[in-house]
């Protein structure tokens, strides 16, 4: 008898402790993003002191998707808050299974990668999600809302994504990291920028791209 029922005798009180261990098994996939690493920096040659864990990144993007919405709904935008906060919390949960699989640009002239990348994410969010039964069926509703990026509830969530990873690029650069480094974060999301067609979100990115160029300039680094 496993030594969680020697204390209980219903039948309720014994499936309410194994809902428990479910639980608490899915939570501990948000304990692992804790310790896993965001692999972009690296990969681009940023030494900090302080890495960036993906746990830190996706608290980032949930306070960006909430302000955004909220700033769309307070422009009578219908948006639907509650499914933005739910998207963004679970956006990059798969990796606490597959890793930060950086998406570089040599990775992205690939579409194989992409595929295989979606594939994984895929596989793992309905192994994190689906051990909790048919309440939570919603939640991989979500999750597939986010991946196909055509609502604006999954555009504002992107959009906040990247307007999260460019905000963390700007305090490296106050750091110290050189913009040189940075670049290309920058350089190349303005094409998903475009595509994700929020105003807002564009104007967000314009600003950030701008105090980009003027810490290259102030230090006399050409930016390509």
């Amino acid at each position: 008898m496993p030594p969680h029922t020697i204390f209980f005798s219903g039948r309720s009180e014994i499936n309410s402790m194994t809902e428990a261990k479910i639980i608490i098994d899915t939570l501990r996939y948000g304990e692992l993003l804790k310790t896993i690493d965001r692999s972009g920096w690296a990969l681009s040659g940023v030494k900090s002191e302080r890495t960036e864990s993906v746990a830190e990144h996706s608290y980032g993007s949930v306070i960006s998707s909430i302000i955004i919405a909220q700033y769309l709904k307070s422009r009578d935008t219908p948006i639907n808050i509650e499914k933005v906060v739910i998207m963004a919390t679970l956006h990059d949960l798969p990796e606490s299974i597959t890793g930060d699989i950086a998406k570089t640009e040599k990775f992205l002239e690939n579409p194989e990668n992409v595929r295989a990348k979606d594939f994984a994410e895929k596989k793992a969010i309905e192994s994190i999600i689906n051990p909790l039964g048919a309440p939570f069926e919603e939640f991989l509703d979500i999750w597939y809302e986010f991946n196909q990026g055509e609502s604006l509830e999954s555009r504002v969530v992107k959009g906040a994504d990247i307007i999260d990873m460019l905000l963390h690029a700007r305090s490296l650069e106050i750091s110290g990291i050189s913009p040189k480094k940075l670049h290309q974060f920058f350089k190349s999301s303005k094409s998903l920028i475009d595509s994700i067609a929020i105003e807002v979100v564009s104007e967000i990115y314009n600003m950030l791209f701008y105090e980009h160029e003027l810490e290259a300039r102030a230090l006399n680094i050409i930016l390509e």
